[in-house]
């Protein structure tokens, strides 16, 4: 669908040459064709899915983190203190550290 709104605003604007009101259509239909071009939508409505590369990058890159305890903010696994918080996780040889106390002077 989005290479014919492609095709008729090429074909609208060879005609707005000799008549000024096809350049009308030209809005129109380079609108419509934009809009499929950016949204991924054109054949049936679907929305365009995710490539197998996505797929696989977004999957390493749920593997590589973690969520901080306290913050809830992702993190590499292997870290050793929160770089958001700055709480020392249950990784590292220190125990019995809490999360800071936010209201307490410094």
């Amino acid at each position: 669908m989005k290479n014919a709104f492609i095709i008729l605003t090429l074909l609208s604007a060879v005609v707005g040459f000799k008549a000024p009101i096809a350049w009308v259509f030209v809005i129109l239909f380079g609108t419509l064709a934009l809009y499929c071009l950016l949204t991924g939508k054109g054949t049936g409505g679907k929305v365009r899915e995710k490539s197998a590369a996505v797929v696989v990058w977004e999957d390493a890159v749920d593997s590589a983190l973690k969520d901080c305890p306290f913050c809830k903010s992702k993190i590499i696994k292997s870290a050793s203190e929160c770089p958001y918080c700055g709480v020392l996780l249950e990784d590292n040889p220190v125990k019995g550290m809490d999360a800071p106390d936010k209201n307490a002077p410094l």
